[in-house]
């Protein structure tokens, strides 16, 4: 699962937000990747990052990245594709060839822009190749932006890497994501105000109180109504704080453990929040066990280290007393 949006402040700054959801423990956490960092690929020589970047990751062999946001100010988050995504099946000399959940290390340590993945998609071959730590191919797409706000996303549902404009700078799930933006159409009515009275015949039909525009809102938690219900509050909501709106679009797709529960018994819930902020470089973490929202800035001294860098976080969930 997992949903994810762009929102724009009102004076022109860019951010990329995500949940993480998942049933198996992935034990996120922050962690930078240098300039000129050396990262071995899975089926090919090492490369060497151009550019360093700030994500949520862990140290498996190799560091694997769910998300970040690199020096460039371009920013990525993963997200589950489940029973769409195609990949090949095996590796072609003229292609840069990754294993699917390497994408984000090729896009944050080499690309600069949405306009330069444009040029480049073509370099990249995804290969149907595991994760060692899960043990299986995870099937992927992913939404990116950039310092200029545009935002897009990229799907393997024909086999090979496609870029889609996002004009509602939301994504979740399966289906693919031309799906979502149609099944906006069942949903022409919702509305911040409340519905006028109407009459039928000589009866007056009256909204229950406040809130009536946005009966039939979607509440679940299916990628669908995740999507629909997302894109709306992201539409509407107040963008003169905008991290704090959007942790509060965040909240409304945020998964308690224990009310989402996998065919395997498996828990799936929300383990973590990030946001970037891609105009000032800015990262921000909010884990599952507490309300706190950690923040790293990407700086020089981040950017110039030999070696990648996993930061840890307090566990606890703290409360501030009134004085």
């Amino acid at each position: 699962m997992c949903t994810s949006l762009t929102l724009t402040s009102n004076n022109q700054q860019h951010f990329l937000a995500r949940t993480m959801d998942f049933g198996f423990q992935l034990d996120g956490r922050p962690v930078v990747i240098p300039r000129n960092y050396a990262w071995k690929k899975q089926l090919e020589e090492s490369q060497e990052t151009r550019y360093g970047f700030v994500g949520t990751g862990r140290n498996l062999d190799e560091y694997f990245l769910a998300d970040g946001v690199n020096e460039q100010g371009l920013a990525i988050a993963e997200l589950y594709f489940l029973n769409e995504a195609k990949y090949s099946s095996e590796v072609k000399e003229d292609r840069v060839n990754l294993a699917p959940h390497e994408f984000i290390m090729w896009v944050l340590g080499e690309i600069a822009s949405i306009a330069e993945l444009r040029e480049r998609m073509t370099e990249i071959n995804l290969v149907e190749k595991e994760i060692p730590l899960l043990g299986f191919v995870p099937p992927l797409h992913f939404i990116i932006t950039d310092r200029t706000g545009e935002t897009v996303v990229v799907e393997s549902d024909s086999g090979e890497l496609v870029i889609k404009e996002n004009p509602v700078g939301v994504m979740t799930n399966s289906p693919e994501f031309g799906w979502h933006l149609k099944n906006l159409n069942n949903y022409l009515s919702l509305q911040p105000n409340n519905f006028a009275n109407k009459k039928i015949g000589d009866y007056e039909v009256q909204p229950f109180g406040q809130g009536s525009g946005t009966f039939g809102l979607p509440g679940g938690y299916t990628s669908p109504e995740r999507f629909v219900r997302t894109v709306y509050l992201r539409s509407l909501v107040d963008a003169d704080a905008p991290l704090n709106a959007l942790f509060k679009v965040l909240d409304n797709v945020t998964i308690p453990k224990g009310v989402n529960i996998k065919n395997d018994g498996s828990v799936d819930y929300t383990q973590y929040r990030a946001a970037f902020d891609v105009t000032n470089l800015t990262y921000y973490f909010n884990p599952y066990e507490n309300q706190e929202v950690f923040e790293l800035v990407l700086d020089e001294e981040l950017l110039n280290k030999k070696e990648p860098i996993e930061f840890e976080y307090d566990r606890k969930f703290k409360t501030t007393g009134l004085h």
